[in-house]
């Protein structure tokens, strides 16, 4: 079924749909649930049309959304009026809500009978704590089910122009966190390792924490000539992005002012971007990308 015919059949049918209903599936009775049921539903890297169907179907159906910060805002206006919308967002040094609380709240929430839907930026098994969460809910014996997003590690850096694999230039994509309280505790990530281990490095949320991971990435014999960039904001108008060399991308992102949410990509196929930038060509009326060594 294509998205039009989806789109018309909604319009036209004043009964909402139940949020496991199949696409094509045959609409069932409403029924009021003795117990409710939590959707973990990844809401993209930022553009709101890279939304999946079946997190829309969940989004309309949700009695009750609890959210986080990274989300497009424009999403829950897709949530009926009468939804609860719950903010969760969690930044560097400021968790309004612990996650417990979180976790608390969805079985309070489903236990009380309603559909909740867990609204999270990117995938929520992908650096989301949808994990955590979802085995909160089992334990608690609460119906769950996960609705895979698109993740920032492949979106964003496709919006960039940068494509994580290449033939030529890289079989592999390594995805891993560079949010690490690095003060009070040491890496807990071998980046001499994965300096050594080639292909297409993907750090989401590294901002703060480039300058350590540049230089132990050298330190583990990386050359200092890899092509790297830090692309802000990505898959939305005011994404900007940063390249450079690994020894630079550090202070030439800093000198750029970039802030989070940023993902860094490391290796062969950020020189790409040079032919590849599409989304700045595309809507070049509204992006500012900041020149670097592998821009024309």
């Amino acid at each position: 079924m294509s998205i039009a015919m989806h789109e018309r059949m909604r319009v036209g049918n004043t009964r909402e749909r139940r949020c496991d209903e199949p696409i094509d599936g045959v609409p069932q009775s409403q029924e009021q649930s003795s117990h409710g049921r939590v959707y973990l539903v990844g809401a993209g890297p930022g553009d709101p049309e890279l939304f999946t169907l079946k997190g829309l179907r969940c989004l309309r159906a949700a009695d009750v959304v609890v959210y986080d910060r990274l989300i497009n805002p424009s999403l829950l206006d897709e949530a009926r009026s009468e939804a609860r919308r719950v903010f969760v967002g969690k930044e560097a040094g400021c968790h309004p809500m612990k996650q417990e609380q979180i976790n608390a709240l969805l079985i309070k929430y489903a236990q009380q009978g309603h559909i909740v839907v867990r609204l999270k930026g990117g995938d929520p098994f992908v650096f989301g704590r949808g994990g955590e969460e979802a085995l909160a809910l089992a334990l608690a014996g609460i119906p769950f089910e996960v609705v895979p997003g698109v993740s920032s590690a492949i979106a964003v850096p496709a919006y960039a122009g940068i494509p994580v694999t290449h033939r030529d230039h890289a079989s592999s994509v390594i995805m891993v966190t560079g949010h690490e309280d690095l003060e009070h505790a040491p890496s807990s990530i071998n980046w001499e390792a994965l300096a050594k281990l080639g292909g297409t490095l993907v750090i989401l949320m590294g901002v703060a924490t480039l300058p350590h991971v540049t230089r132990r990435l050298l330190d583990g014999g990386l050359s200092p000539d890899t092509p790297a960039a830090v692309i802000q904001q990505g898959t939305v108008p005011q994404q900007r992005v940063v390249t450079d060399t690994l020894v630079n991308i550090a202070e030439r992102a800093a000198l750029a002012n970039i802030q989070s949410p940023a993902v860094v990509v490391i290796g062969a196929v950020v020189a790409l971007r040079d032919s590849l930038a599409w989304f700045e060509t595309a809507s070049s009326s509204v992006n500012k990308a900041v020149p670097g060594k592998f821009q024309r």
